[in-house]
């Protein structure tokens, strides 16, 4: 998609720098494109994007569709010159208009944005269809993966085509086979949930190990949960909570959560007080109002922490705020046997929390 690495088998790599230039001075689209990507990742000549820009825009304009495409890219990210998205964005229309399968999927994803384009879903589903129903051109090429990745997350929530489970999974197969991690992870979870196939729970488990060896955390949270219920695999809560820390330490909230009250009832791991803080409090600083309202109680309580009502008080506060019931009847409960002063400093601390928390977001 961002086009990282030139591409291999190319006349820069066979021709030296001064014959390519020679071949792109007299006109020749293939050489100037070579040459404005050798400028672009320095490889023959020192690196300058302006230089690159400069070469790739005289391909483009000669009717190069990597060029245009790569030119597009310039304009995406402010490479040689200023960020502008309405340009790539016509860029991209050129060279997809030419069948480069990158472009195509590219310009899918900026209708589904509205990046330079107005937003718009059926757009982008048109131009993901055509990305995704060709054949990539080496292994490394997202485009094409991508491309059904997005036209299976299409077809699941119903943007820009009427919602289809079966089809849904089948882009998601597609893409999965490529080794998009997403997919697989969204494969996963159609087995698991019999969702456009029949449910299977052997089969979610093989594609969640798959992401997951990609370290997506999603799906070793949901490795985690099979072996915790023996779905698809024996029951095993050591290799449940090896999961869990392997998508806790990957960012996952909820594998966190589940990694605190671990160590907070010492189940499968030693109980260890220091450890289920900081993991509940990881989740919790993700918005995850289980891990808050147990941080809450267990300040409130004084058991596994030192009792601190304060501290307690302004997680039920700041979890109730997120919608979650039993912290807001906790905070009522607690608000009862607490001073004013106690009482304005927890909501002072949550007020400043949660404000924190969007700016996050």
């Amino acid at each position: 998609m961002s086009g990282s690495a030139a591409p291999a088998n190319s006349p820069s790599d066979i021709q030296s720098p001064e014959a390519l230039r020679a071949r792109a001075e007299h006109g020749d689209a293939a050489a100037q494109y070579y040459l404005g990507l050798n400028y672009r990742f320095g490889e023959g000549v020192p690196k300058d994007y302006g230089q690159s820009l400069s070469w790739l825009r005289k391909a483009a304009e000669q009717g190069h569709r990597q060029a245009q495409y790569y030119l597009a890219l310039s304009y995406r990210d402010g490479i040689g010159t200023t960020r502008d998205n309405g340009e790539s964005a016509a860029w991209l229309l050129k060279s997809a208009e030419q069948g480069y399968s990158e472009a195509e999927a590219l310009l899918g994803s900026f209708y589904a944005n509205g990046v330079g384009v107005p937003q718009n879903d059926a757009e982008a589903v048109k131009w993901f269809s055509k990305a995704a129903v060709q054949t990539p051109e080496h292994s490394s090429d997202p485009g094409v993966n991508q491309a059904q990745y997005n036209l299976g997350i299409a077809y699941a929530t119903g943007h820009g085509v009427t919602r289809d489970s079966v089809q849904a999974a089948s882009w998601f197969r597609k893409s999965a086979e490529y080794g998009n991690a997403d997919a697989q992870y969204n494969l996963g979870m159609a087995y698991d949930t019999g969702a456009g196939v029949k449910q299977d729970y052997a089969e979610a488990v093989s594609w969640y190990r798959k992401a997951a060896g990609q370290k997506h955390a999603a799906a070793a949270y949901n490795l985690g949960v099979s072996y915790e219920k023996g779905q698809g695999v024996p029951q095993d809560l050591g290799q449940a909570l090896m999961w869990y820390r392997t998508a806790a330490e990957l960012g996952n909230a909820d594998a966190q959560y589940n990694l605190g009250v671990a160590y907070a009832s010492g189940q499968g791991v030693t109980a260890d007080a220091a450890q289920a803080v900081s993991w509940l409090r990881k989740a919790a600083d993700q918005g995850n109002t289980e891990a808050q309202y147990n941080l809450g109680v267990i300040y409130v309580q004084g058991q596994i922490a030192a009792q601190d009502l304060i501290e307690g008080q302004m997680w039920f506060r700041i979890a109730a705020s997120l919608g979650d019931k039993q912290s807001a009847d906790a905070s009522d409960l607690i608000g009862a046997h607490l001073s004013a002063q106690q009482s304005a400093e927890a909501l002072t601390r949550a007020t400043d929390w949660i404000a924190q928390y969007k700016n996050r977001k």
